[in-house]
């Protein structure tokens, strides 16, 4: 497998925070940290992007998350999101403040003949999500869609920390994930038809990280600690570091880099024994991508 050609200098694209949080990067109580974020003046992004974060939703949504419509719901936890990009893309309409031009990166990338647009996207992520008992082996984990019946399904699967749909790690039949990465923005993001969504490492997750004072950085790979969101079923998703900013112990790793244990940021336990996955290209290349094999039922999914 090659190596992906991931990482951009973003520090001067747009993101970080929004509405009805439970962390506010500027108060002198919040222990996270200070806000680093600089968004591009006259976007839409994470300091006024839409989304309100109820105060009694777990700790977990109200120091992490942005860009979101988040509330206690039966069995879990609902997020609902337009699925908008709060920072720029070449994939927005050419009149939207958001637009900027595509970057081919020297010629190794092209543009997909889509434009994004609004979503109407909701997932209740269950607080006790129950496992399928399987094993993620590289039997089933092909980079490929309607090969096995424990993958995720096609479209959005999961929400990143900004509202922005996640896809799960396979490309449409005829088409090759490994392909279509070069059809990436600066943010690593593309739409399928008008719904915008990201494969794998990127750093607008991380920029509300960075605006909530958890990192100093959103370049992945280079954060304090680097989440990404939440799977449908209930799986985290991280980056080259636990919660707590601690390197992962990867030697129980499964076939798209997961394990358990309890996620806590250093003072704060937000699950007990929960799966989650890994993306950091640069310490495991041979899997870079977000997880294709859901490990817990999938009844929330759509």
């Amino acid at each position: 497998m090659t190596r992906l050609t991931c990482l951009m200098t973003l520090a001067l694209l747009a993101t970080a925070c929004t509405e009805g949080t439970g962390t506010d990067p500027d108060d002198p109580d919040n222990t996270a940290g200070e806000s680093t974020y600089e968004p591009v003046e006259g976007t839409t992004n994470l300091t006024n992007c839409s989304g309100t974060i109820a105060s009694d939703a777990p700790s977990f949504f109200t120091e992490f998350w942005a860009c979101a419509d988040i509330s206690n719901a039966s069995g879990g936890v609902q997020v609902s999101t337009d699925g908008l990009p709060p920072h720029q893309s070449a994939y927005y309409a050419t009149d939207h403040e958001n637009y900027v031009a595509f970057d081919t990166r020297g010629g190794t990338h092209r543009v997909n003949p889509n434009t994004l647009g609004s979503q109407n996207i909701s997932f209740t992520f269950p607080d006790d999500p129950t496992p399928k008992g399987i094993t993620i082996t590289d039997a089933i984990v092909d980079n490929e869609m309607m090969t096995s019946d424990e993958e995720y399904s096609g479209g959005p699967v999961g929400i990143a920390l900004n509202g922005v749909s996640i896809f799960a790690a396979m490309a449409a039949p005829g088409d090759d994930l490994w392909e279509e990465q070069y059809t990436f923005d600066l943010y690593e993001g593309h739409p399928a038809g008008t719904t915008y969504h990201y494969h794998f490492e990127t750093p607008g997750p991380l920029e509300v990280l960075q605006h909530k004072g958890w990192s100093t950085s959103s370049t992945p790979g280079q954060g304090d600690v680097e989440l990404y969101g939440l799977m449908c079923d209930g799986t985290v998703v991280l980056g080259c570091t636990e919660l707590d900013g601690s390197a992962p112990d990867d030697g129980d790793f499964d076939a798209q880099n997961g394990h358990l244990h309890d996620i806590d940021d250093g003072s704060t336990t937000h699950f007990e024994n929960r799966y989650h996955t890994h993306v950091c290209p640069d310490e495991w290349p041979d899997y870079p991508f977000f997880p294709e094999i859901a490990y817990y039922q999938t009844t929330t999914c759509r």
